[in-house]
Protein backbone atom coordinates (compact mmCIF):
# COMPACT_ATOMS: atom_id res chain seq x y z
CA UNK A 1 0.00 0.00 0.00
CA UNK A 2 2.77 2.31 1.00
CA UNK A 3 4.82 1.52 -2.28
CA UNK A 4 1.61 2.40 -4.03
CA UNK A 5 1.45 5.81 -2.41
CA UNK A 6 4.83 6.80 -3.51
CA UNK A 7 4.54 5.88 -7.15
CA UNK A 8 1.18 7.95 -7.30
CA UNK A 9 3.02 10.81 -5.89
CA UNK A 10 6.07 10.43 -7.72
CA UNK A 11 3.41 10.29 -11.34
CA UNK A 12 1.69 13.85 -9.94
CA UNK A 13 5.33 15.54 -9.63
CA UNK A 14 6.01 14.23 -13.06
CA UNK A 15 2.96 15.34 -14.55
CA UNK A 16 3.07 18.67 -12.91
CA UNK A 17 6.58 19.26 -13.96
CA UNK A 18 5.12 18.38 -17.38
CA UNK A 19 3.00 21.43 -16.94
CA UNK A 20 5.53 23.80 -14.96
CA UNK A 21 8.13 22.90 -17.08
CA UNK A 22 10.60 21.92 -14.93
CA UNK A 23 11.25 18.32 -15.65
CA UNK A 24 14.58 17.47 -16.49
CA UNK A 25 15.26 14.85 -18.94
CA UNK A 26 18.34 12.21 -18.65
CA UNK A 27 20.77 12.97 -22.25
CA UNK A 28 20.57 8.87 -22.35
CA UNK A 29 23.19 7.68 -24.17
CA UNK A 30 23.09 4.60 -26.23
CA UNK A 31 26.32 2.06 -26.85
CA UNK A 32 29.18 1.49 -27.39
CA UNK A 33 28.91 0.73 -31.56
CA UNK A 34 32.18 0.64 -33.65
CA UNK A 35 32.17 3.07 -36.35
CA UNK A 36 32.91 0.75 -39.71
CA UNK A 37 32.64 3.45 -42.25
CA UNK A 38 33.12 7.43 -42.95
CA UNK A 39 30.62 8.14 -45.54
CA UNK A 40 31.30 11.62 -45.58
CA UNK A 41 32.12 14.78 -42.99
CA UNK A 42 28.63 14.29 -41.24
CA UNK A 43 27.51 10.62 -41.72
CA UNK A 44 29.28 7.49 -40.85
CA UNK A 45 28.15 3.59 -40.47
CA UNK A 46 28.02 1.49 -37.76
CA UNK A 47 28.61 -2.27 -36.86
CA UNK A 48 24.95 -3.02 -36.39
CA UNK A 49 24.49 -1.80 -40.09
CA UNK A 50 22.89 1.59 -39.12
CA UNK A 51 24.04 4.86 -40.76
CA UNK A 52 24.13 7.65 -38.77
CA UNK A 53 23.69 11.15 -39.40
CA UNK A 54 25.34 13.68 -37.06
CA UNK A 55 22.66 15.87 -36.30
CA UNK A 56 22.57 19.63 -36.20
CA UNK A 57 25.76 19.79 -38.07
CA UNK A 58 26.26 20.13 -42.03
CA UNK A 59 29.55 19.71 -43.86
CA UNK A 60 30.73 20.29 -47.38
CA UNK A 61 29.35 17.79 -50.33
CA UNK A 62 31.61 15.86 -52.32
CA UNK A 63 33.75 18.40 -54.65
CA UNK A 64 32.82 21.54 -52.33
CA UNK A 65 35.15 23.37 -50.59
CA UNK A 66 36.42 21.99 -47.56
CA UNK A 67 35.16 18.72 -47.88
CA UNK A 68 37.90 15.91 -47.85
CA UNK A 69 39.00 18.22 -44.68
CA UNK A 70 35.51 17.50 -43.39
CA UNK A 71 35.76 13.65 -44.08
CA UNK A 72 39.08 13.16 -43.38
CA UNK A 73 38.75 14.38 -39.79
CA UNK A 74 36.14 12.63 -38.90
CA UNK A 75 37.56 9.34 -39.88
CA UNK A 76 40.33 10.50 -37.44
CA UNK A 77 38.35 10.94 -34.73
CA UNK A 78 35.90 7.68 -35.00
CA UNK A 79 36.61 5.12 -37.86
CA UNK A 80 37.54 1.74 -36.36
CA UNK A 81 36.81 2.85 -32.84
CA UNK A 82 34.05 2.91 -30.40
CA UNK A 83 31.13 5.41 -29.79
CA UNK A 84 28.50 6.44 -27.92
CA UNK A 85 24.79 8.16 -29.59
CA UNK A 86 22.55 10.07 -27.93
CA UNK A 87 19.19 10.65 -29.65
CA UNK A 88 18.23 14.24 -30.92
CA UNK A 89 14.30 15.40 -30.93
CA UNK A 90 13.60 13.35 -34.46
CA UNK A 91 14.67 9.27 -34.28
CA UNK A 92 15.53 9.61 -38.36
CA UNK A 93 15.91 11.63 -41.17
CA UNK A 94 14.30 11.11 -44.71
CA UNK A 95 16.81 9.06 -45.43
CA UNK A 96 16.16 6.56 -42.75
CA UNK A 97 19.28 7.23 -41.34
CA UNK A 98 19.75 8.21 -37.28
CA UNK A 99 20.02 11.47 -36.09
CA UNK A 100 22.53 11.61 -33.39
CA UNK A 101 25.11 13.00 -31.21
CA UNK A 102 28.01 11.32 -31.44
CA UNK A 103 30.49 10.69 -28.55
CA UNK A 104 34.29 9.51 -28.91
CA UNK A 105 35.57 8.89 -24.78
CA UNK A 106 33.93 12.63 -23.63
CA UNK A 107 33.97 14.78 -26.57
CA UNK A 108 30.97 15.72 -28.56
CA UNK A 109 32.34 15.35 -31.70
CA UNK A 110 29.49 17.39 -33.43
CA UNK A 111 30.48 20.39 -31.43
CA UNK A 112 34.11 19.87 -32.39
CA UNK A 113 33.56 19.59 -36.05
CA UNK A 114 32.05 23.07 -35.86
CA UNK A 115 34.45 24.38 -33.27
CA UNK A 116 37.18 23.48 -35.64
CA UNK A 117 35.71 25.25 -38.80
CA UNK A 118 34.69 21.44 -40.50
CA UNK A 119 31.00 21.76 -40.15
CA UNK A 120 28.05 24.44 -40.05
CA UNK A 121 25.07 24.77 -37.98
CA UNK A 122 22.35 23.14 -39.87
CA UNK A 123 19.64 25.94 -39.48
CA UNK A 124 17.14 24.54 -41.64
CA UNK A 125 16.28 22.38 -38.41
CA UNK A 126 16.82 24.03 -35.80
CA UNK A 127 13.06 23.28 -34.87
CA UNK A 128 14.59 19.59 -34.58
CA UNK A 129 17.68 20.21 -33.08
CA UNK A 130 17.54 19.88 -29.10
CA UNK A 131 20.99 21.32 -28.96
CA UNK A 132 21.02 24.12 -31.23
CA UNK A 133 21.82 27.28 -29.32
CA UNK A 134 24.75 25.50 -27.99
CA UNK A 135 25.85 24.50 -31.50
CA UNK A 136 25.24 27.94 -32.72
CA UNK A 137 27.42 29.68 -30.06
CA UNK A 138 30.30 27.39 -30.91
CA UNK A 139 29.49 28.40 -34.63
CA UNK A 140 29.99 32.08 -33.71
CA UNK A 141 33.01 31.71 -32.31
CA UNK A 142 34.43 29.56 -35.65
CA UNK A 143 33.04 32.01 -37.72
CA UNK A 144 34.67 35.16 -35.99
CA UNK A 145 38.38 33.15 -36.25
CA UNK A 146 37.60 32.25 -39.40
CA UNK A 147 38.66 28.88 -39.03
CA UNK A 148 38.02 26.27 -42.01
CA UNK A 149 34.87 26.21 -44.20
CA UNK A 150 34.21 30.04 -43.13
CA UNK A 151 37.71 30.93 -45.85
CA UNK A 152 36.03 29.30 -48.41
CA UNK A 153 33.26 32.34 -48.17
CA UNK A 154 36.13 34.69 -48.97
CA UNK A 155 37.05 32.71 -52.06
CA UNK A 156 33.88 32.30 -53.40
CA UNK A 157 33.20 36.23 -52.87
CA UNK A 158 36.33 36.94 -54.19
CA UNK A 159 36.07 35.17 -57.61
CA UNK A 160 34.57 35.88 -60.96
CA UNK A 161 35.36 32.26 -62.69
CA UNK A 162 37.14 29.37 -60.75
CA UNK A 163 38.88 26.38 -62.72
CA UNK A 164 40.94 23.82 -62.49
CA UNK A 165 44.64 23.29 -62.25
CA UNK A 166 43.82 20.28 -64.27
CA UNK A 167 41.80 21.67 -66.81
CA UNK A 168 41.89 24.84 -69.10
CA UNK A 169 37.97 25.26 -68.84
CA UNK A 170 36.70 28.10 -66.27
CA UNK A 171 33.14 27.95 -64.47
CA UNK A 172 30.82 29.86 -62.97
CA UNK A 173 31.23 29.13 -58.71
CA UNK A 174 28.01 27.86 -58.38
CA UNK A 175 28.07 25.52 -61.35
CA UNK A 176 28.17 21.70 -61.29
CA UNK A 177 31.13 21.10 -63.09
CA UNK A 178 32.93 23.83 -60.54
CA UNK A 179 31.61 21.84 -57.64
CA UNK A 180 33.56 19.11 -58.31
CA UNK A 181 36.91 20.61 -58.47
CA UNK A 182 38.65 18.82 -55.75
CA UNK A 183 39.97 21.87 -52.96
CA UNK A 184 43.35 21.35 -53.78
CA UNK A 185 42.94 21.78 -57.25
CA UNK A 186 40.89 24.78 -57.42
CA UNK A 187 41.85 28.50 -58.95
CA UNK A 188 40.29 31.31 -58.66
CA UNK A 189 39.77 34.17 -61.43
CA UNK A 190 39.28 37.34 -60.64
CA UNK A 191 39.24 38.84 -63.92
CA UNK A 192 38.26 38.63 -67.38
CA UNK A 193 41.71 39.30 -68.34
CA UNK A 194 42.74 36.37 -66.44
CA UNK A 195 40.62 33.74 -68.72
CA UNK A 196 41.05 35.20 -71.93
CA UNK A 197 43.14 32.22 -73.06
CA UNK A 198 40.39 29.29 -71.16
CA UNK A 199 37.47 27.85 -72.66
CA UNK A 200 34.59 28.90 -70.99
CA UNK A 201 32.24 25.86 -69.64
CA UNK A 202 29.68 25.13 -72.06
CA UNK A 203 27.00 23.97 -69.46
CA UNK A 204 26.96 27.10 -67.26
CA UNK A 205 28.10 29.91 -69.26
CA UNK A 206 26.30 29.12 -72.52
CA UNK A 207 24.18 32.48 -72.39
Amino acid sequence: MVKIKITYLLLLVFISGCITGNVTYENVKEGPFKVTNVVDGDTLDLNNSERVRLSGINTPETGECYYQEAKSELENLVLNKEVYLEKDISNKDKYDRLLRYVYINDLLVNSYLIQNGYAKVYDKYSYDTKKYKELKSIEEIAQNNNFGVWTCKDIKESCLYVGSKQSKIYHKFDCKWAKRIKPENLVCYKSEEEVKELTPCKTCLAA
